[in-house]
């Protein structure tokens, strides 16, 4: 149950369903509904599996069935290991906010966090582009030019410097005008997200000597994400790695809990 939206998703070993609730607040009749559109039976369910900000308004029960609740960032790293097994990572939860959870062999540590994330993307857009809704704003994104709104490297230097080629963001947003195009703002403002929280988990990943990132939360589905991922893992030699179903994880590791 995130800031933004509910997600969902039901395991029983063969069938796996994810489902996101977004215009309501989530509620036992939404559960309900959602049961009978994948015809799965309130008999057949073990148990429930509630975390994230707002499972707290539940107790330890839904439609009579027992509900258990785990701590999100311990379902982040449930979820993150299920994946990637003993490798020593860490976990970058792109939600609302950004988290970082580092995975050392069966342990694992909340980092930190930062409030930069999708939370910080959509109030930009509704602020510089207004009137446009969050579908307009990602099909914007992917008409946009970087080099059109963020100054690079290669505009302030005739040659590159150590390590920072002259494609390198060198100041997000530089070129920005009363005149920038729309969907110049709009990739501008998807890139100043992303390639920061990149930045942000490299340098986390630093202090111990980490390289391997397993990112997880909607933003990853974001245009362009690949694209911005895979520059940063030229420039610092790190792997930013996006599962698939990495919006659902978060649930998925509740689940598994």
């Amino acid at each position: 149950m995130g800031i933004s939206a509910t997600k969902i998703i039901s395991l029983n070993g063969k069938e796996t369903y994810c489902e996101e609730i977004w215009e309501d607040r989530f509620s036992e009749n939404k559960l309900q509904d959602y049961l009978k559109r994948h015809h799965i039976e309130a008999t057949d369910i073990e148990h429930f599996a509630l975390t994230g900000v707002g499972n707290d308004q539940f107790g330890d029960s839904l439609l009579g069935i027992p509900a258990i609740h785990v701590d999100e960032f311990d379902a982040n790293a449930k979820a993150a290991r299920w994946l990637c097994k003993d490798e020593t990572f860490i976990v970058v939860s792109l939600g609302t906010g950004t988290s970082f959870v580092l995975l050392d062999g069966p342990t694992s540590k909340h980092l930190g966090g930062s409030a930069l994330g999708g939370g910080s993307l959509y109030g930009l857009f509704r602020l510089m582009l207004p009137g446009i809704d969050y579908s307009q704003f990602r099909s914007l994104a992917t008409k946009g030019s970087l080099s059109n709104i963020d100054l690079e490297i290669g505009d302030v230097s005739k040659e590159a410097l150590p390590n920072l080629p002259l494609d390198v963001t060198a100041t997000n947003f530089g070129k920005a005008s009363p005149d920038s195009k729309p969907e110049d703002i709009a990739a501008g403002l998807v890139n100043l997200v992303l390639q920061n929280i990149g930045v942000m988990a490299h340098l986390a990943g630093k202090g111990f000597g980490i390289r391997t990132f397993v990112c997880i939360g909607r933003m990853t589905t974001l245009p362009h994400v690949r694209e911005i991922f895979d520059r940063l893992e030229q420039l610092y030699k790190i792997r930013l790695l996006i599962p698939k179903n990495a919006t659902f994880m978060t649930a998925i590791g509740a689940a598994l809990s």
